[in-house]
């Protein structure tokens, strides 16, 4: 069914009330979509043994190119993860076979993280079903929606990014 054809989508009535006016509010909406796009992301990683933390850095690592390798410091600046939180992720990765520790020959002293081939077929066998879930959401969107939103989203994320390096 498409967008066009789809019946409307009555609001669900909160069981507690908040104020549905003003500037502040938006950060409520954000804050309830995270929790149904966390329910997403679960639904969707789950039956591959993955949080979305997972996935995203076997993703950047899938996205780095053949031979699918990058520093672990490299892959927490992509994923926005302290060094420890990086080293516990992919310590749990390392553990279910997705990636493997390799010496960096550029650096005697360095390490690399890469994807294994397993890391491989699961990597893309999990974002076939990330994609299948946001294309459910998505689906119910006209494009004219998912063109404004997408839009507002990358605004918004600009002026995190310009608060989080300090940019007045």
């Amino acid at each position: 069914m498409s967008a066009a054809t789809e019946p409307a989508i009555e609001p669900v009535q909160p069981v507690v009330a908040y104020p549905d006016t003003g500037p502040l509010v938006l950060f409520t909406h954000l804050a309830r979509t995270t929790l149904f796009l966390e329910s997403l992301q679960q639904e969707c990683l789950a039956p591959f043994g993955l949080s979305f933390g997972d996935y995203m850095v076997i993703r950047v690592l899938r996205y780095a190119g053949a031979p699918h390798r990058l520093s672990p410091s490299r892959i927490g600046e992509l994923v926005l993860r302290t060094s420890g939180g990086m080293t516990k992720i992919i310590d749990r990765l390392e553990r279910a076979g997705l990636v493997e520790r390799l010496p960096d020959p550029n650096d005697r002293r360095g390490v690399l993280v890469g994807l294994t081939r397993k890391g491989l077929r699961v990597s893309d066998a999990a974002s076939d079903a990330y994609r299948d879930g946001r294309e459910r959401i998505i689906a119910r969107l006209t494009p004219d929606e998912v063109s404004a939103i997408d839009g507002a989203l990358r605004r918004l994320l600009d002026v995190f990014e310009l608060d989080r390096k300090g940019v007045a």
